[in-house]
């Protein structure tokens, strides 16, 4: 369980801070556009599948090290 609490909150952690930032200039730029909402909207759904796979891949590269991590403590 603590394997996977060392790996989740950083990455829960990382992702929402993308998310923020990332769905705030998808907003911006779209409105500058003038972009209808359904456009808006889309694009937004867009971007939090991008954040999806981007936490996906940053969960799994941290789970990796603290396995590595749990081994090396483990010979010593």
């Amino acid at each position: 369980m603590k394997r996977f609490l060392n790996a989740f909150i950083p990455t829960f952690l990382i992702s929402e801070i993308a998310a923020v930032t990332f769905m705030t200039a998808t907003w911006a730029i779209l409105s500058e556009m003038h972009a209808g909402l359904n456009v808006i909207i889309g694009g937004e759904v867009v971007t939090g599948i991008g954040i999806a796979a981007i936490a996906v891949a940053v969960f799994r590269r941290a789970m990796r090290s603290e396995g590595q991590a749990a081994t090396v403590d483990a010979d010593e």
